[in-house]
């Protein structure tokens, strides 16, 4: 490390030949040193030792002031200064504003999100996560189904359908007991908006009635959105045959039946309990209704209904009386009954979801 006066003086030999080593050594450790040269020149280098690291720095053309060009890290030089953005830099010295100088502008674009149209970087809106709900019932009316009229709104791009028709009412058998109905399954629909009708028309099934006359219960009715999306009803209980109620698939009503395990357990309803020696309950369901409660001849206080983690839950099978026979809205299975009325089907509903 060595700075010089830069001028060879006028000297003996050996005066002249030291001045020479001090300029060379000068030049050659670019004037390093604590302080500054006491010689400047316009764009003559220094390197101060007084940082550490050493800093590397230029004086300007007007030899007015020194320019830091970087830290000499051994780790790892680094850039002194303001690099504009067309020489590779940012033109700023924070992080925030130099991610800032290399994005588009952020001016008017609050809440939006970073896009590429495969040649630029531009600002895009952030599709919302909410939803649009609407929700049909079955609502009050005449019949087994209630009818309503779905408009397509103006705005969103997704809809999803789920329709649930009426639940099986539970069997009766006033020695014996009955067996719980099936709930129904859940309709299932996702579709563009576009691609939807401006207006739908829903229909949506009434559970099944229960009675207390002998007899298997009543099925519930199917509900429909358009010719699109069909759930079909539950199946109603078996009186005293020792059969069960197999809840409803996407394809079909279910059956009274030995099998006792449906053709699609995410979507379909649950099967109801079935008439035997003791009480037993209703199968539990996802998407479609729960199945409702059985009991039988050697039955006390009637099996419970299945539960649904989205539709409506079974009701209870009963000897007698029971607040808790009927199945719940949407599309619950009712609970069988001795000695009194089966619990009926929960009636059906549609959800249209809109994103």
């Amino acid at each position: 490390m060595a700075q010089s006066d830069q001028t060879i003086q006028n000297a003996t030999f050996p005066n002249v030949r030291a001045d020479i080593n001090d300029n060379l050594e000068a030049l050659f450790t670019q004037s390093s040193g604590a302080s500054e040269p006491t010689t400047k020149v316009a764009f003559q280098p220094w390197v101060d030792t007084s940082t550490s690291p050493p800093t590397w720095k230029i004086r300007n053309a007007a030899n007015s002031a020194w320019i830091t060009v970087g830290v000499l890290d051994p780790a790892g030089f680094e850039v002194g200064g303001v690099t504009p953005i067309a020489n590779g830099g940012t033109g700023q010295t924070t992080v925030a504003d130099a991610i800032a100088a290399l994005l588009p502008s952020q001016t008017g674009n609050a809440d939006k999100a970073l896009l590429t149209n495969g040649t630029s970087l531009l600002w895009g809106a952030i599709t919302s996560s909410s939803f649009t709900k609407y929700t049909f019932a079955a609502g009050t009316g005449t019949g087994s189904t209630r009818t309503h009229t779905w408009t397509k709104p103006s705005s969103g791009s997704t809809a999803i359908v789920l329709i649930w028709g009426g639940g099986g009412a539970g069997g009766a058998d006033n020695s014996l007991g009955g067996g719980g109905g099936a709930g129904s399954n859940c309709g299932f629909g996702l579709f563009p908006l576009s691609e939807l009708d401006a207006t739908e028309t829903i229909t949506i099934g009434q559970g099944g009635q229960g009675t207390s006359t002998d007899g298997d219960g009543k099925d519930g009715a199917n509900s429909t959105f358009g010719s699109l999306v069909t759930s079909h009803g539950g199946k109603g209980g078996d009186d005293d045959d020792g059969l069960t109620a197999i809840g409803s698939t996407p394809f079909d009503t279910g059956i009274l039946g030995a099998s006792v395990t449906p053709s699609f357990d995410l979507f379909s309803g649950g099967n109801g309990g079935t008439q035997s020696t003791s009480d037993t309950v209703g199968s539990n369901a996802v998407f479609g209704g729960a199945g409702g409660g059985g009991i039988g001849d050697g039955g006390s206080t009637g099996g419970v209904g299945g539960t649904s983690i989205v539709a409506g839950d079974g009701g209870q099978a009963f000897n007698s009386t029971n607040a808790d026979a009927n199945g719940s809205i949407p599309g619950g299975g009712g609970g069988g009954a001795r000695n009194g009325s089966a619990g009926s089907g929960g009636d059906g509903e549609c959800w249209v979801l809109i994103f």
